[in-house]
């Protein structure tokens, strides 16, 4: 082995999602910074690399390149974008490098179980039923406008929350698409023209733009969304007040408030003296980098001190891991999804996120048979 065990992370640093990737890296740069104060492991400092994947496929790709030809790292923390994720894993695979993503949560990823790839997160066919249950249960809601970007997450998210929205017996009214960086909303929220209760959006960066064009406009129903909007930067800041307006928004995460599992607000403590207050996926991204640590350990421990990246593989799968963002302990199923993740459910209540509902990914999942009922179509 050589003089420090390496790592990386791939995220993206600049573009739309730059902030969003400077967390993510930040989060996992802290726990690296812990770990080697703690000795590092087995007494090997442990060295991280970032690189900027530009929230793009091609460039994704090129760092995944990069990253695979070094033969010393034993290990990717990475991506953020589902596309770019997507993209990399495969190049990955080819080379047995295990990548961990803390946030990239297509369903696609995991479909093809590449025995590389594991999900920290939760996946939009979880949280999408999740949402959509709570939705028509709870809160008694029946028809819906879809408004969804152009992208693989934006479509992802979008068909999710849709299927199982139909399946419980509710209706997608009018269903739009709108272009990622869009800021003019006004001609949209005038167009629409269906009685509807809600309006979910499946994207990232449009949906405080919509909410306040919904409310100039004196629409006042429920906004609705997935975790895309779960951002102080993106959402929460040019939201505003209209963020408690009319009846409000329901945004989506996939782990749950910080101070909900033992740990999450001490971190989120020590995050805030370094960086500022944690304003989206820190904590899975802090506990992403501590799995792939625990799994190369093991990995050393099982082979007396020189592991290969299937070795880590080989660990990865066996893990069972307590972290501070979740209850449960983290583990794999087949795909390389983690069985300990939850939908929480968010209100926001003076300009912060409250989370108000939290569901086991057991209860929050694929529609099941015994559950569904009789399906609406789209209205014309």
């Amino acid at each position: 082995m050589s003089e420090a065990i390496r790592i990386a992370i791939g995220a993206p640093l600049s573009g739309n999602a730059a902030a969003l990737g400077a967390e993510m890296k930040q989060a996992i740069e802290l726990a690296v910074e812990e770990q080697n104060a703690d000795g590092g492991i087995a007494g090997f400092p442990i060295m991280v690399e970032g690189a900027d994947d530009q929230g793009k496929v091609e460039t994704g790709r090129q760092v995944a390149d990069d990253f695979c030809n070094r033969p010393d790292l034993l290990g990717v923390v990475g991506h953020y974008n589902s596309n770019v994720t997507i993209a990399a894993a495969e190049i990955y695979a080819a080379h047995d490098l295990p990548m961990i993503t803390p946030i990239a949560s297509d369903t696609a990823l995991t479909e093809r179980s590449l025995p590389n790839v594991f999900r920290f997160t939760n996946r939009d066919d979880q949280t999408g039923a999740a949402i959509s249950r709570h939705l028509y249960d709870t809160m008694g809601k029946r028809r819906a406008v879809l408004v969804e970007t152009e992208t693989m997450y934006g479509h992802s998210i979008g068909i999710a929350f849709s299927r199982a929205f139909l399946w419980l017996g509710g209706r997608i009214a009018e269903r739009r698409t709108v272009r990622e960086g869009s800021r003019d909303f006004d001609p949209l929220v005038a167009s629409l023209r269906a009685d509807f209760d809600l309006l979910f959006y499946g994207g990232s960066f449009e949906g405080a733009f919509i909410l306040r064009a919904m409310r100039r406009a004196g629409l006042h129903q429920l906004f609705a969304s997935g975790d895309g909007c779960w951002d102080a930067v993106n959402f929460l800041e040019p939201a505003g007040e209209t963020a408690t307006l009319g009846e409000g928004v329901l945004v989506l995460s996939a782990t749950p408030e910080v101070g909900r599992v033992a740990g999450s607000s001490d971190f989120a403590a020590r995050y805030a003296t370094l960086f500022g207050p944690v304003g989206n996926y820190a904590v899975n991204s802090y506990d992403s980098v501590r799995v792939l640590i625990a799994a190369i350990r093991d990995a050393i421990t099982e082979t007396k001190g020189n592991p290969s990246r299937r070795d880590v593989l080989t660990a990865m799968r066996k893990l069972r891991f307590k972290g501070i963002a979740y209850s449960d302990p983290v583990q794999w199923d087949e795909k390389g999804d983690n069985l300990a993740v939850v939908t929480a459910l968010n209100v926001v209540e003076n300009g912060r996120f409250r989370q108000v509902a939290e569901i086991p990914r057991t209860q929050g999942g694929l529609i099941d048979a015994a559950s569904r009922r009789p399906r609406q179509f789209l209205s014309r």
